[in-house]
């Protein structure tokens, strides 16, 4: 267990190194200029958490002795907690280096690739002018989509919550998880710039009448800024989701339900409306249905390379020994 959850620790590490690596490497050349606050906000952030992990340490080596109910519990929330800021303390550092990547890579002057992907899109008979219309139409299908859609956003507190609770490493395996799955969005986005379908066909405010007032365009502003070669200051807790093309609402989706399948009663629930809001991406989130297809794909390979990482090296290891062992046996 101790050796799956170094592997995964190791594994959020290194991506998180290698995005500081690549938005050095980029940084110079690039309009966008880091605000120094970013560096005294991201160290506060972890000297609390820092002093979270060594508090609750001394929680548990303080209760350890004490067997009663209400020292189990303490024992037990400490545990949790230690463990909630510990991998906080691996995820924030994350998250500041892979926005700063994906907003480096947005400040290209190299065309948008919306038209590609509308024209795939059309090349396996999907209309994303006549879906947004369909839905439109049926306001109770509209507004379902809508709340399917930001209910993602209320999911994550309360699933790394659960998750720091389990007895087994499954916050850090959703961690490692979130770390593959943002290292390959920022690598496809940074080949495939895009800037969504609503930017792309600009359906008139009564074609979305039923959807949010911003549907699909909350980023778009940000994003002809960047794109400008204008000076842009970057303050990464004010940043916005930049992501088009692949869907990373659909990749999290996926990874969400994943980590929940140790919990039948939640599991099925949360697939429904995962699966509600991946479709959602499209008239909601102004997706182009391969932006959807692809942040599928990166969800699924993002749970086989964690699988691997986490167990499957030393399952092979085991095989590769016993055959040895069995080719050699007399």
């Amino acid at each position: 267990m101790r050796s799956t959850g170094f592997r995964l620790v190791a594994t959020i590490v290194a991506i998180a190194l290698g995005f500081f690596v690549a938005d050095f490497f980029c940084f110079h050349g690039s309009n966008i200029v880091l605000d120094p606050r970013n560096w005294f906000e991201l160290a506060q952030v972890l000297m609390v958490l820092a002093a979270v992990v060594v508090t609750m340490k001394l929680v548990e080596r303080r209760i350890r002795q004490d067997k009663s109910r209400i020292g189990g519990f303490i024992a037990t929330s400490a545990t949790a907690v230690c463990s909630l800021a510990a991998n906080a303390s691996l995820f924030v550092p994350l998250t500041f280096a892979s926005v700063w990547f994906m907003y480096l890579a947005s400040a290209t002057d190299r065309p948008l690739m919306d038209q590609t992907l509308a024209a795939f899109d059309a090349a396996i008979g999907f209309d994303w002018r006549a879906f947004l219309s369909f839905t439109n139409k049926q306001p109770l299908v509209a507004e379902t989509l809508v709340f399917a859609y930001h209910a993602l956003g209320r999911q994550l507190p309360l699933l790394i919550l659960l998750l720091a609770f389990a007895r087994r490493p499954r916050l850090t395996e959703f961690t490692a998880l979130l770390a593959v799955s943002s290292a390959l969005t920022a690598t496809l986005m940074l080949f495939v710039p895009a800037a969504g379908a609503y930017a792309y066909f600009q359906p008139g405010p009564i074609e979305f009448s039923n959807f949010t007032a911003r549907a699909g365009m909350w980023h778009f502003t940000e994003l002809m800024k960047l794109r400008s070669g204008e000076p842009f200051h970057l303050l990464v807790t004010r940043a916005e989701g930049l992501v088009t093309f692949p869907s990373f609402h659909t990749a999290l989706g996926i990874l969400v339900v994943y980590a929940l399948r140790d919990y039948r009663w939640l599991f099925w629930p949360v697939a429904c409306l995962n699966g509600i809001m991946i479709i959602s991406t499209l008239p909601e989130g102004g997706h182009h249905l391969i932006d959807v297809i692809a942040g599928t794909i990166v969800g699924l390979v993002s749970i086989l390379a964690v699988k691997f990482i986490a167990g499957y090296q030393p399952r092979l290891a085991a095989a590769n020994a016993q055959l040895t062992s069995d080719v050699s046996a007399p």
